[in-house]
């Protein structure tokens, strides 16, 4: 099991390269207000997300839609809160009913 102190060094670790990283850009010159106001930039960054929001309308929403409705929720989900529910009910699971019974063996004779 992962410790607290190590996912809040890996977050500091993170600040820190941040802060490292706009300490150089600024010994550099390199201004982000100016970048981010730069009408080019604005202009590159509305293209991108109206051709991202395309993208994801005309081609990946149905798909994303029936795996994660008709494949993720109605396969995996519903059937494991399901199982889970029987278990601390202690029921028996869908996989302990379904399963195929055998017949009991018969020994054989010597």
């Amino acid at each position: 099991m992962i410790s607290n102190t190590s996912s809040s060094r890996g977050f500091i670790k993170w600040i820190i390269i941040i802060v490292v990283a706009l300490l150089v850009l600024s010994y550099y010159g390199f201004s982000l207000r100016t970048l981010v106001n730069n009408p080019t930039t604005q202009d590159n960054f509305g293209y991108v997300a109206t051709t991202s929001v395309t993208f994801w309308d005309t081609y990946l929403k149905q798909p994303a839609s029936y795996l994660y409705q008709d494949v993720f929720i109605s396969l995996i989900w519903r059937p494991a809160i399901d199982n889970l529910t029987k278990m601390k009910n202690s029921e028996p699971t869908n996989v302990q009913t379904d399963a195929p019974k055998l017949p009991n063996p018969v020994p054989m004779p010597n």
